[in-house]
């Protein structure tokens, strides 16, 4: 009986051990996110570093695979307010989306579109692909855990998955995940051809 509850008592704690963190305040000009990927056989970490969140979000980005490719993304004032098409696929350099096209981040208007009414939208999840119906059909965010600085955080958020024409998610499971801050909507997990999953925030 005194093991269980012990037991029990170190659930309890590593459960409170996690605070949730405010990515608002926390994502700003030198922070890092650090992404773990698994592309078929490969693991490795995809790291954003932001350099500019106004008047348009910039970014560099690294890979640490074998490649060990690396680049900036520039995007538009429009594109963080109504693009509906994901950059996933990177190539090394720099490179300045249009006003149609985010990457890591999603808009205004698809946060708002998964978030309210019918909590669905139509978005591009890949360049030249054709438009997928994402739509959350959970009501409650779960929570993702992360480390910040070094400290175990929890991030809040919602998934958008693949609809079929019965508005039931559809069998290949595309999806992502993403916070549900309305000023900082990070994407933080995705599957899409690959697996990414956030792991890490540094800002020191």
């Amino acid at each position: 009986m005194k093991k269980v509850f012990f037991l029990l008592s170190l659930l309890a704690l590593s459960v409170l051990s996690f605070a949730q963190v405010n990515l608002q305040t926390v994502i700003k000009p030198g922070t890092k996110l650090i992404y773990a990927v698994e592309a078929g056989a490969q693991k490795y970490d995809f790291i954003v570093t932001v350099k500019a969140l106004v008047p348009a979000l910039v970014f560099d980005w690294e890979m640490t695979n074998d490649n060990k490719s690396s680049g900036t993304i520039t995007h538009t004032a429009p594109a963080m307010i109504s693009a509906n098409t994901m950059y996933n696929y990177f190539s090394p350099g720099a490179k300045a989306l249009d006003d149609n096209t985010l990457s890591v981040w999603i808009s205004k208007n698809t946060f708002t579109g998964l978030t309210k009414g019918s909590k669905s939208v139509m978005l591009q999840m890949n360049t030249n692909e054709g438009a997928k119906k994402m739509g959350v059909t959970e009501e409650d965010p779960e929570e993702l855990k992360v480390i910040v600085n070094g400290e175990k955080e929890t991030v809040e958020e919602f998934t958008a998955k693949d609809l079929n024409a019965a508005n039931a998610p559809a069998d290949e499971q595309v999806y992502f995940t993403f916070a549900t801050s309305a000023k900082m909507p990070i994407i933080l997990r995705m599957k899409n051809g690959f697996y990414i999953a956030l792991k890490e925030i540094k800002t020191k």
